[in-house]
Protein backbone atom coordinates (compact mmCIF):
# COMPACT_ATOMS: atom_id res chain seq x y z
CA UNK A 1 0.00 0.00 0.00
CA UNK A 2 2.11 2.62 1.30
CA UNK A 3 5.53 3.87 3.09
CA UNK A 4 4.56 6.21 5.86
CA UNK A 5 7.08 9.07 7.43
CA UNK A 6 6.07 10.82 10.54
CA UNK A 7 7.64 13.36 12.07
CA UNK A 8 7.33 12.36 15.40
CA UNK A 9 5.37 10.15 17.72
CA UNK A 10 2.70 12.72 18.80
CA UNK A 11 1.34 12.76 15.23
CA UNK A 12 1.63 8.85 14.65
CA UNK A 13 -0.44 7.99 17.62
CA UNK A 14 -2.64 10.81 16.46
CA UNK A 15 -3.38 9.70 12.55
CA UNK A 16 -3.02 5.89 13.59
CA UNK A 17 -6.61 5.03 13.54
CA UNK A 18 -6.91 6.88 10.05
CA UNK A 19 -4.34 4.50 8.69
CA UNK A 20 -5.46 1.15 9.91
CA UNK A 21 -8.51 1.72 9.30
CA UNK A 22 -10.62 -1.63 9.58
CA UNK A 23 -7.53 -3.83 9.58
CA UNK A 24 -5.46 -5.22 11.94
CA UNK A 25 -2.76 -2.55 13.88
CA UNK A 26 0.85 -4.47 14.73
CA UNK A 27 3.33 -2.32 16.12
CA UNK A 28 7.22 -3.96 15.98
CA UNK A 29 9.75 -3.13 18.35
CA UNK A 30 11.85 -5.30 20.76
CA UNK A 31 11.62 -5.30 24.55
CA UNK A 32 9.12 -2.55 25.58
CA UNK A 33 7.69 0.30 23.59
CA UNK A 34 7.04 3.97 24.77
CA UNK A 35 4.72 3.48 22.29
CA UNK A 36 2.62 0.57 23.21
CA UNK A 37 0.39 2.31 25.73
CA UNK A 38 -0.89 5.16 23.80
CA UNK A 39 -1.14 3.40 21.26
CA UNK A 40 -3.22 0.94 22.54
CA UNK A 41 -5.35 3.35 23.94
CA UNK A 42 -6.19 4.92 20.16
CA UNK A 43 -6.10 1.23 18.77
CA UNK A 44 -7.55 -1.29 21.03
CA UNK A 45 -6.75 -4.12 18.58
CA UNK A 46 -3.00 -3.34 18.76
CA UNK A 47 -0.70 -6.54 18.65
CA UNK A 48 2.55 -5.19 19.66
CA UNK A 49 5.30 -7.83 19.10
CA UNK A 50 9.07 -8.09 19.56
CA UNK A 51 11.08 -8.76 15.93
CA UNK A 52 13.16 -10.87 18.02
CA UNK A 53 11.15 -13.79 19.58
CA UNK A 54 9.00 -15.89 17.79
CA UNK A 55 5.84 -14.24 17.44
CA UNK A 56 6.84 -12.30 14.52
CA UNK A 57 6.97 -15.50 12.14
CA UNK A 58 3.26 -16.33 13.32
CA UNK A 59 1.81 -12.79 12.14
CA UNK A 60 -0.44 -13.07 9.31
CA UNK A 61 0.50 -9.46 7.45
CA UNK A 62 -2.59 -10.05 5.30
CA UNK A 63 -4.53 -9.02 7.91
CA UNK A 64 -2.45 -6.36 9.38
CA UNK A 65 -3.25 -2.62 8.01
CA UNK A 66 -0.64 -0.66 10.23
CA UNK A 67 2.51 -2.04 10.99
CA UNK A 68 4.73 0.52 13.19
CA UNK A 69 8.28 0.05 13.16
CA UNK A 70 9.69 1.16 16.35
CA UNK A 71 12.99 0.35 16.06
CA UNK A 72 16.06 2.22 16.05
CA UNK A 73 18.53 3.41 13.17
CA UNK A 74 20.68 0.54 14.30
CA UNK A 75 18.99 -2.08 14.07
CA UNK A 76 17.07 -1.27 11.16
CA UNK A 77 20.84 -1.15 9.40
CA UNK A 78 21.46 -3.99 10.88
CA UNK A 79 21.95 -7.31 8.86
CA UNK A 80 18.75 -8.61 10.41
CA UNK A 81 16.73 -5.04 10.77
CA UNK A 82 17.48 -5.30 6.55
CA UNK A 83 15.82 -8.51 6.22
CA UNK A 84 13.07 -7.94 8.15
CA UNK A 85 12.32 -4.13 6.38
CA UNK A 86 13.13 -6.07 3.16
CA UNK A 87 9.96 -8.25 3.22
CA UNK A 88 7.81 -5.81 5.04
CA UNK A 89 8.97 -3.16 2.06
CA UNK A 90 7.99 -5.60 -0.26
CA UNK A 91 4.73 -5.90 0.96
CA UNK A 92 3.78 -2.04 1.70
CA UNK A 93 4.89 -1.22 -1.88
CA UNK A 94 2.73 -3.62 -3.55
CA UNK A 95 -0.60 -2.25 -4.79
CA UNK A 96 -2.72 -5.26 -3.99
CA UNK A 97 -1.45 -5.36 -0.18
CA UNK A 98 -3.45 -3.32 1.94
CA UNK A 99 -0.50 -2.54 4.76
CA UNK A 100 1.20 0.38 5.53
CA UNK A 101 4.41 0.44 6.74
CA UNK A 102 5.48 3.21 9.56
CA UNK A 103 8.90 5.22 10.71
CA UNK A 104 9.46 7.98 13.09
CA UNK A 105 11.49 10.22 14.14
CA UNK A 106 15.78 9.58 14.10
CA UNK A 107 14.53 5.90 11.88
CA UNK A 108 13.46 8.17 9.26
CA UNK A 109 17.01 8.97 8.24
CA UNK A 110 17.48 5.23 7.16
CA UNK A 111 14.74 4.35 5.40
CA UNK A 112 15.84 6.18 1.91
CA UNK A 113 18.11 5.05 -0.66
CA UNK A 114 20.68 6.79 1.06
CA UNK A 115 21.93 8.34 4.73
CA UNK A 116 22.55 12.06 4.84
CA UNK A 117 26.02 11.69 3.70
CA UNK A 118 25.01 10.26 0.24
CA UNK A 119 27.45 7.15 0.75
CA UNK A 120 25.86 4.89 3.58
CA UNK A 121 23.02 2.55 2.08
CA UNK A 122 19.74 3.04 3.94
CA UNK A 123 16.74 0.61 2.87
CA UNK A 124 15.67 1.99 -0.17
CA UNK A 125 12.26 2.37 0.55
CA UNK A 126 12.39 5.73 -1.08
CA UNK A 127 14.75 4.96 -4.18
CA UNK A 128 17.14 7.72 -4.82
CA UNK A 129 16.42 9.49 -2.62
CA UNK A 130 18.10 10.97 1.22
CA UNK A 131 15.25 11.11 3.87
CA UNK A 132 15.71 13.90 6.32
CA UNK A 133 13.45 13.76 9.82
CA UNK A 134 13.76 17.38 10.62
CA UNK A 135 15.07 19.36 8.30
CA UNK A 136 15.46 22.47 11.16
CA UNK A 137 18.66 20.48 12.67
CA UNK A 138 20.27 20.45 9.19
CA UNK A 139 23.17 22.55 9.98
CA UNK A 140 24.07 23.78 6.29
CA UNK A 141 20.80 23.08 4.28
CA UNK A 142 22.46 24.33 1.08
CA UNK A 143 25.65 21.77 1.17
CA UNK A 144 23.30 19.17 1.29
CA UNK A 145 21.30 20.02 -1.86
CA UNK A 146 24.72 20.06 -3.44
CA UNK A 147 25.85 16.88 -1.92
CA UNK A 148 22.77 14.79 -2.98
CA UNK A 149 22.61 16.84 -6.65
CA UNK A 150 26.12 15.89 -7.47
CA UNK A 151 25.29 12.02 -6.60
CA UNK A 152 21.94 11.90 -8.40
CA UNK A 153 19.87 11.86 -5.67
CA UNK A 154 16.35 13.34 -4.46
CA UNK A 155 15.69 14.37 -0.86
CA UNK A 156 12.41 14.36 1.16
CA UNK A 157 12.83 16.75 4.31
CA UNK A 158 9.84 16.61 7.14
CA UNK A 159 8.99 20.07 8.98
CA UNK A 160 6.98 18.69 12.03
CA UNK A 161 4.60 18.29 12.98
CA UNK A 162 3.62 16.33 9.64
CA UNK A 163 3.02 13.01 7.64
CA UNK A 164 3.76 11.77 4.43
CA UNK A 165 2.45 9.06 2.45
CA UNK A 166 4.48 8.02 0.17
CA UNK A 167 3.31 5.41 -2.80
CA UNK A 168 5.78 3.94 -4.70
CA UNK A 169 3.78 3.05 -7.99
CA UNK A 170 2.60 6.89 -8.15
CA UNK A 171 6.20 8.25 -7.00
CA UNK A 172 4.33 10.78 -4.73
CA UNK A 173 4.20 12.02 -1.74
CA UNK A 174 0.79 12.70 0.27
CA UNK A 175 0.38 14.91 3.30
CA UNK A 176 -1.39 15.00 6.51
CA UNK A 177 -0.55 17.78 9.54
CA UNK A 178 0.21 21.34 10.41
CA UNK A 179 3.81 20.84 9.18
CA UNK A 180 5.42 20.66 5.95
CA UNK A 181 7.18 18.46 3.63
CA UNK A 182 9.80 19.61 1.20
CA UNK A 183 10.68 17.62 -1.81
CA UNK A 184 14.14 18.66 -3.86
CA UNK A 185 15.55 16.81 -7.17
CA UNK A 186 18.12 18.16 -9.55
CA UNK A 187 18.65 19.22 -13.29
CA UNK A 188 21.23 19.38 -15.45
CA UNK A 189 20.93 22.04 -17.92
CA UNK A 190 23.49 22.46 -20.87
CA UNK A 191 24.61 26.41 -20.01
CA UNK A 192 24.94 25.24 -16.15
CA UNK A 193 28.41 23.06 -14.57
CA UNK A 194 25.69 22.62 -11.22
CA UNK A 195 22.60 20.89 -11.59
CA UNK A 196 19.44 23.57 -10.43
CA UNK A 197 17.51 22.61 -7.58
CA UNK A 198 13.98 22.15 -8.13
CA UNK A 199 12.34 22.46 -4.96
CA UNK A 200 8.14 21.94 -3.92
CA UNK A 201 7.40 22.59 -0.40
CA UNK A 202 3.91 20.80 0.42
CA UNK A 203 1.29 21.06 3.28
CA UNK A 204 -1.81 19.22 4.64
CA UNK A 205 -3.85 17.65 2.04
CA UNK A 206 -1.09 18.40 -0.82
CA UNK A 207 0.40 15.29 -3.20
CA UNK A 208 3.10 15.98 -5.56
CA UNK A 209 6.02 14.14 -6.88
CA UNK A 210 9.20 15.32 -7.09
CA UNK A 211 9.62 18.43 -9.46
CA UNK A 212 11.34 17.47 -12.93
Amino acid sequence: MAILLFSNPEILIEQALYFAAEQLPVLLTTGESALAAPLQARLEELIVVDVQGPRLGRLNFDAIGLAVVDLTPEMLLSSGGRRLLDVLGRLATDPEEALHLAFYGPSLGVIGAFLEDGITAGLNLLPRTVVVPNVKSVADLRALLLNTSERGLRLLALDHPVCARYETVADTVAVRGAGSVLLAAFRRTPDSEQPTARLHVLTDKMTSGWPA
